[in-house]
């Protein structure tokens, strides 16, 4: 086993195992909060794991039908205690689903039905204005209070934090990865930090014989897509949705006499997420270009709607660059009702 899968694997099987041998850990629930504030803190930031293919009973009790499985599975957990050891939870507003739950987990601790830690809500905002800049400027300034961390600490936690996006940017643009590490690395970050491990590491490389592929749409659950792909002599070579290496942007500048302005200002500008502005479209285009993908799959999951307003125009992008297309739409967020068996299916057409 390869040095990054090796040190990524035991992250990715128990999710929070640093997370509790730690001090006043902190969990979050979404794809928005800069890992600038991890690192400016001396507290550990685990976003909260989610699990496939499992019954929630106690979930479905409360949640209405529009959430999606992931956060059905979070508030499972949650209530059988296993975040107990959180001091806090931050939810993101950034995230359609992220928001709703964070209402719902606090009604549910007012009327007593849930325990667990503490609710927060870093109140993103992504509409494209300065007043929205300044928003999330209050936001950021809202939650460093509520964690009771230093604002003046937050330039050393962006200089660091820019030492990932610039591995995280390496990576993206450098010789193609396989799929299934790529989207491991993306993955496991959320729970742990690991770039001290792993940014001097070798990486393996892809079979010259592997079609590169593109993978956009809604996040999908784990790497079970890229590794079909890979079985049947493709690669996803360019990921275009919330949860992939590309989310975290590039580095931030001129963050020395204003870093919290700055931090803004980077996380008002993320190109991903169900909640951003940008034109998936030209994102889709520019991905393509970069990756020179041979074929693309755009899987959405049945509650992400916001993102289907945008197939229409991505479609006329692919026919535009005639480049073969999978569109799977209404999907199961846990890609078990036939998407693996679609793809496969679709790219042993599509290898000549």
């Amino acid at each position: 086993m390869h040095t990054i899968s090796n040190t990524l694997a035991p992250i990715l099987a128990d999710p929070l195992a640093l997370a509790r041998r730690s001090t006043q850990p902190l969990g979050y629930i979404g794809n928005d909060l800069p890992p600038d504030l991890a690192l400016a803190s001396e507290r550990l930031f685990c976003h909260l794991p989610w699990q496939t293919g499992r019954a929630t009973p106690w979930a479905d009790r409360w949640l209405e039908s529009a959430f999606p499985g992931w956060a059905r599975s979070m508030l499972e957990d949650w209530a059988a205690g296993t975040f107990d050891f959180f001091d806090a939870v931050i939810f993101s507003r950034g995230d359609d689903a992220a928001q709703r739950l964070y209402y719902y987990v606090c009604e549910l601790q007012r009327r007593g039905r849930l325990n667990g830690p503490r609710a927060l809500i870093l109140d993103v905002t992504k509409v494209p204005r300065q007043s929205s800049i300044r928003h999330c400027r209050q936001a950021l300034l809202t939650l460093l209070d509520e964690l009771d961390l230093d604002p003046g600490a937050l330039a050393q936690g962006i200089e660091a934090a820019n030492l990932r996006r610039r591995w995280y940017q390496d990576l993206l643009q450098g010789p193609a990865l396989p799929g299934h590490l790529t989207e491991n690395l993306a993955r496991a970050v959320l729970f742990q930090d690991v770039y001290q491990q792993l940014a001097e590491a070798p990486m393996p490389g892809v079979p010259t014989t592997q079609l590169p592929l593109v993978l956009g749409g809604s996040a999908p659950p784990d790497d079970r897509f890229h590794r079909a792909a890979e079985a049947v002599g493709w690669n996803v070579c360019g990921e275009l949705h919330q949860r992939s290496l590309a989310r975290y942007g590039p580095p931030i500048t001129d963050y020395g006499s204003d870093a919290l302005s700055a931090l803004a200002q980077s996380l008002h500008g993320n190109a991903y997420g169900s909640r951003s502005f940008s034109d998936r479209a030209d994102l889709l285009a520019a991905g393509i270009a970069a990756s020179g993908a041979k074929a693309v799959v755009l899987w959405l999951t049945e509650e992400d709607e916001s993102l289907a307003w945008d197939v229409v125009r991505q479609r006329a992008v692919l026919e535009q660059l005639q480049v073969p297309a999978l569109v799977l739409t209404r999907r199961h967020w846990d890609g078990m009702d036939g998407a693996v068996d679609e793809i496969v299916q679709f790219l042993e057409e599509n290898k000549s």
